[in-house]
């Protein structure tokens, strides 16, 4: 069974959302996918996000790793 448009685009309005995308790049990445020919732009939309995420996700493991750092340091008496 196929889900309906409305469906659809709401389900991909969501997992933009958490990707982090804003309301404005979601209404835009929407439209984008209502017309044909726009995959290139599409994925560079998301090339982009993608980009983004993964500089945010390197700098939150490099604070982790100097709280488990801090983790090391205490549990030996060292902090």
């Amino acid at each position: 069974m196929r889900l309906g448009k409305a469906t659809a685009d709401a389900g991909l309005a969501a997992l933009l959302t958490s990707a982090g995308f804003s309301a404005p790049d979601v209404r835009r990445y929407l439209e984008l996918s209502a017309r044909s020919g726009t995959e290139t732009a599409r994925a560079q939309i998301l090339r982009g996000q993608r980009g983004r995420l993964m500089n945010e996700l390197h700098q939150r493991q490099q604070v982790l790793d100097q709280v488990d750092f801090l983790i090391w340091q205490a549990e030996r008496g060292q902090l």
